[in-house]
């Protein structure tokens, strides 16, 4: 069953996804699929042919995210918690039990979703191209399109907000989490994603295609040149 929780997720990772592949510096991991061995070096052959790669990972398992190659953006998923608003029972139509309208007894609410958004480089220059990246993807305030799409390429290929719909995001937070025994710089910042609509009654048949992120295509060993199983649904 899909909720406004799994669209806000998707669309965190699909926003920074959208970003990158326009600059050119990473690819589509749906490109690439189904996982075989013909797949795996096309995938390998295009990933050297630019001139920087960026590896974008979506809310997950961090075992299936490898050791730490750089430059890199990670999604984690921090917590939800109860909205500031919420939306009264509603009447709807011209049904009518006993001469009376029937008022629905599903009220919607509203949760706040927090995200950390990792940075992580190697070296300054690289830090300040992630940077870029995500305030493009993800303003300090502002909006993000949904990501209702069945798949990335046809969000990015639909560039722009909504008319309505829109999520609303903000940075709530900051911190450094360098790892100095590896010569590694991590900013992590955390966005809030304000009043999201939680759906109490979804048809059961209302399901996206999983996200493949680029998970699927690097090995937990570190190894680059063999197909991993471990795919992000």
């Amino acid at each position: 069953m899909v909720t406004s929780q799994e669209v806000i997720e998707r669309t965190m990772y699909a926003s920074i996804m959208q970003v990158a592949l326009q600059l050119g510096l990473t690819l589509n991991p749906d490109n690439y699929l189904p996982l075989s061995k013909e797949n795996q070096a096309m995938f390998d052959h295009d990933r050297l042919g630019l001139n920087k790669y960026v590896y974008i990972f979506g809310v997950g398992n961090n075992q299936v995210r490898g050791p730490k190659i750089v430059p890199r953006i990670t999604i984690d998923l921090n917590a939800y918690y109860p909205g500031d608003i919420g939306v009264e029972q509603f009447m709807i139509g011209d049904e009518k039990v006993n001469q009376e309208y029937v008022m629905y007894q599903y009220p919607f609410e509203t949760k706040h979703s927090q995200f950390d958004v990792h940075l992580v480089a190697n070296n300054s220059e690289d830090l300040r191209l992630l940077h870029s990246i995500m305030y493009t993807a993800l303003p300090a305030r502002g909006y993000v399109k949904p990501f209702l799409e069945r798949n990335l390429r046809e969000y990015v290929n639909n560039p722009g907000l909504l008319k309505t719909g829109n999520i609303y995001t903000e940075i709530g937070n900051f911190y450094d989490h360098n790892d100095q025994e590896h010569g590694l710089l991590e900013k992590v910042y955390s966005y809030i994603c304000v009043d999201g609509m939680i759906e109490e009654n979804i048809p059961q048949d209302s399901t996206f295609a999983p996200i493949k992120d680029i998970s699927a295509l690097i090995k937990l060993d570190g190894s680059e040149s063999s197909v991993s199983l471990h795919i992000k649904e």
